[in-house]
């Protein structure tokens, strides 16, 4: 009889490669570790066609969700799964179609525990499937995801399951969220023994947020400065001036621009809108809201401002920077 946990990928073209393997590899340490076939896993696409990845290494697969929304094949096709994940990268959205979303509706009916990692969850989103539910994507995703599915309790959480249905940031925590299922499914020595075969030294739980804090991700600075920039990120669309955020840290206007100066030679208000500007690309490129409302989302009062703005900062104007038509032509994310 077999016992095994079958657990599906399916591989949205340009899906992230880090979060495959940080998914899938845990399984394979789990069954090779215990001596026992634990876990098997089925790679899927839309036709099972093989699927490129966002660094451009194609995926084969071994089954097709098209012929899958035939019921007479789906016995044949593809094996009863107990969970299904999907992976995505860059502009999920391009990837999803009417049959892809039938079929994540069929195995939502069917029982099955469904879930996404990086963009994925996007695609169950669009079924409708996560009304409701907790919820993450990758950071740099989020805003665009929170945007567009109001209804989806969305977060920067690392991974979280709520229910039937689970999701993950991506990269590398795909393979905290897989070391839970091991851990919770069969015990915390399994799953310890699973990270140390990939000299992972801590399993983080998934709470625990998706980007180093300010602290880590800037050079060594005054925690005045910390401050400031933290007050800057929660206050990108209702932006505060330079008075505000020195108040807000606990210094005067001219320490904290003596301060910014030292370590991070630029200004208080050249940083804040740089990292309005990263929100605007970022919801330019993962998002379908026009270009005014991007601009005053991130806190531009004039669109002619903003395109002068952002043409200074990134070299193009905002509609350039939408993403192409052509999924041959699109960027890579590198990871």
């Amino acid at each position: 009889m077999d016992t095994a946990y079958h657990i599906g990928f399916l591989l949205l073209p340009r899906f992230s490669l880090m979060a495959f393997a940080s998914a899938s590899e845990p399984l394979r340490v789990a069954n090779r570790v215990s001596g026992k076939t634990l876990y098997r896993w089925y790679l899927l696409s839309e036709q099972g066609e093989p699927v490129p990845s966002s660094n451009g290494m194609v995926s084969m697969v071994q089954h097709s969700v098209a012929s899958a929304t035939k019921p007479a094949l789906v016995a044949v096709d593809i094996p009863r799964l107990d969970m299904l994940t999907v992976i995505a990268g860059f502009e999920p959205e391009r990837a999803v179609t009417p049959t892809l979303l039938a079929w994540l509706k069929r195995q939502a009916g069917a029982g099955v525990l469904l879930g996404g990692v990086d963009t994925g969850p996007y695609a169950l989103a669009r079924a409708g499937l996560l009304n409701g539910y907790q919820a993450t994507v990758h950071w740099e995703y989020l805003a665009a995801f929170q945007q567009q599915f109001p209804r989806v309790l969305a977060s920067q959480a690392m991974f979280i399951t709520d229910r039937k249905r689970f999701s993950a940031a991506g990269g590398t925590a795909c393979l905290d969220m897989m070391l839970h299922l091991i851990r919770t499914q069969h015990g915390q020595t399994l799953a310890a023994a699973v990270a140390d075969q990939f000299v992972y030294g801590r399993m983080r739980s998934g709470s625990d947020n998706q980007r180093l804090s300010l602290s880590q991700r800037l050079p060594p600075a005054h925690q005045g400065v910390i401050q400031a920039i933290t007050l800057m990120e929660q206050h990108l669309e209702d932006t505060l001036s330079t008075a505000q955020l020195a108040a807000g840290a606990g210094l005067s206007l001219r320490e904290l621009e003596r301060l910014f100066k030292r370590w991070l030679q630029t200004t208080p208000g050249a940083y804040y809108r740089r990292l309005r500007l990263e929100q605007a690309r970022s919801l330019l490129q993962q998002s379908g809201l026009s270009v005014t409302d991007i601009a005053n989302q991130c806190g531009f009062s004039s669109l002619a401002g903003f395109s002068r703005a952002y043409r200074a900062q990134f070299g193009q104007a905002p509609s350039e920077n939408r993403p192409l038509p052509v999924l041959s032509q699109t960027r890579y994310r590198p990871f």
